[in-house]
């Protein structure tokens, strides 16, 4: 080692950015290096893309993309040394010498593919190669695509995934001159073949690999009809309503479609305006709605719920679903305004828009063939939640009876429906102003002392459920309750909706919402609704309604 090339590499093993700053300042100063001398200085620069963080450090980051720069500009001579450490390098570190490598005046791509040949059995190092092949913009790096493509359907998921974001990346960093008919051809037969992969990182990147193909002018009229179809089918807007289950896959298909048309998609992201087609007051404070929402619809299963905002600064909310009809694209919910945003929801009018709409959220209501009598039960406005499990049940051919109750006749909901779907429905009211006088429980109380009962769903207040479940444990009858506690996210990420069931945690918008009524903590459960009550108070009081 050169005297000169070692004072640089002194100032890099202090682990100071003024230390490496003042070691590239003398390297780039440096003229006529010799080969050694370049590839020692290489060896001691590749030093701070691992021994640094450089997550968040600006200063270090531009240190390592000055040495980036600096080991490109050498040249040939350590393009054999910067191809070592790449299939060996960490995925930050590999990003730094893939660069160099590609920013390198020698372009040798045959080095990187017979590297490729001797590391066939290292998913890492094939990772890391095809990586630094989408850095280039050299027409030769064409020479690589046939080992991309295949590369495109290997057995290894990140391998599949970053030979599509490379093929993507090349069509859109070359000229559209470099690639042949036949490769064009070929690019988009794997691209569009990968749409269908089992893995949504895949079909993202499949994704959008033809739509940049698309946006660089490489797809034949006949291709872009193909993958237009394809990302219509993907977001759900080919009038089979059967979109794509990943949003990652979802946002590409819907960043690059308007590329495959003369205007944009119109309406909202998937296609669905959340138009209020119906609306009709129930009873004081209570609505009921019918919604536009096609995707929610088609995919929709009784027990399941979504979750709403109105506006664009309210608050999100769950709500049961009481109907849908798939053919027509629609969904129903009722509302009763309790709190700020349902008494939002209850403002809009017919043609008016929920600004989104998420579902369907949670797990189907559990719904089979039963020996005795299936009785679903509701409370308040808990009742239109119950029609759709009973509808299913009824087509297994089981008995099924509902139980309503209110406080007061005039407070009854849904009946009508409600005898569509059922043999027989029991009603209550706490003043004995319709059917029986009293509680759900007495008329269950009745129905069990009558016939034998194999099933019960209760939907309504919490100490509703809780008086049901406490009924029926001690004659083992299946017992469900759906548990509407305090949501945010609705897909068990936050945490908020937790709830104690058989001792153990679980959250009620993905293990939920029915649960056996017999495990559920129901005092923990009543507690927590109570911690928001101030602020829902004060959030009513202030709205403008």
């Amino acid at each position: 080692m050169t005297e000169r090339v070692e004072h640089i590499i002194k100032h890099i093993h202090f682990d100071s950015e003024v230390e490496v700053g003042k070691a590239l300042d003398h390297a780039e100063e440096l003229t006529d290096l010799t080969p050694e001398e370049k590839n020692d200085l290489a060896e001691a620069f590749s030093i701070i893309f691992y021994h640094h963080d450089h997550a968040g450090v600006t200063a270090m980051v531009k240190m390592a993309l000055r040495a980036e720069h600096l080991l490109a500009g050498f040249g040939c001579d350590v393009v054999p040394f910067l191809i070592q450490e790449l299939v060996n390098a960490d995925e930050e570190s590999a990003g730094y010498l893939g660069r160099a490598i590609a920013l390198n005046p020698c372009h040798d791509i045959d080095l990187l593919l017979e590297e490729w040949e001797n590391k066939t059995d290292d998913d890492f190092a094939i990772i890391n190669i095809i990586q630094t092949f989408s850095y280039f913009k050299s027409k030769n790096i064409i020479k690589a695509m046939p080992q991309i493509l295949v590369a495109a359907k290997s057995g290894n998921l990140q391998v599949r995934a970053i030979a599509l974001y490379t093929i993507g990346k090349l069509a859109i960093s070359l000229k559209p001159d470099s690639f042949s008919a036949e490769l064009r051809m070929s690019m988009f037969d794997v691209a569009f073949e990968m749409l269908s992969d089992r893995k949504p990182l895949v079909r993202r990147n499949a994704a959008r690999a033809l739509g940049k193909m698309q946006k660089k002018g490489l797809l034949l009229e006949g291709q872009k009809r193909k993958t237009y179809a394809a990302f219509k089918a993907i977001l759900g807007i080919d009038g089979n309503h059967n979109w794509d289950r990943a949003f990652i896959v979802r946002h590409e298909a819907n960043y690059f479609i308007p590329l495959f048309k003369s205007s944009p998609v119109s309406g909202s992201r998937y296609n669905q305006s959340f138009t209020v087609l119906k609306k009709k007051e129930l009873c004081a404070k209570t609505f009921h709605f019918v919604i536009e929402a096609p995707l929610i619809a088609r995919k929709l299963q009784p027990g399941q719920f979504i979750i709403v905002r109105p506006h664009a600064f309210s608050e999100r909310i769950p709500l049961s679903i009481c109907g849908r009809d798939a053919g027509k694209g629609t969904i129903e919910i009722i509302v009763n305004t309790v709190g700020k945003t349902s008494g939002e929801i209850n403002a809009l009018q017919e043609g008016d828009h929920f600004v989104d709409i998420v579902g369907p959220l949670g797990k189907p209501s559990h719904i089979d063939k039963y020996p005795a009598t299936c009785v679903v039960i509701g409370g308040g406005y808990g009742t239109g939640a119950i029609i759709p499990t009973a509808r299913d049940l009824k087509k297994l051919g089981n008995r099924v009876v509902g139980i309503v109750g209110a406080r007061s006749k005039d407070l009854l909901l849904m009946i009508e429906r409600l005898h569509e779907v059922c043999d027989e429905v029991l009603i209550t009211t706490n003043d004995g102003s319709r059917g029986i006088a009293g509680f759900v429980t007495d008329a269950l109380q009745q129905l069990m002392e009558q016939e034998s009962v194999g099933y019960v769903l209760a939907i309504g207040p919490v100490p509703m459920m809780k008086a049901v479940s406490d009924m029926t444990r001690p004659h083992a009858i299946e017992t469900y309750v759906s548990l509407n506690a305090t949501m945010v996210d609705g897909t068990g990420m936050c945490g908020a909706c937790r709830v104690s069931v058989g001792g153990k945690t679980k959250f009620a918008c993905f293990h939920g919402p029915d649960f056996n009524g017999h495990d559920v903590d129901f005092e923990q459960l009543m507690q927590r609704q109570k911690m928001f009550v101030r602020e829902e108070k004060e959030a009513l009081a202030g709205a403008e309604l």
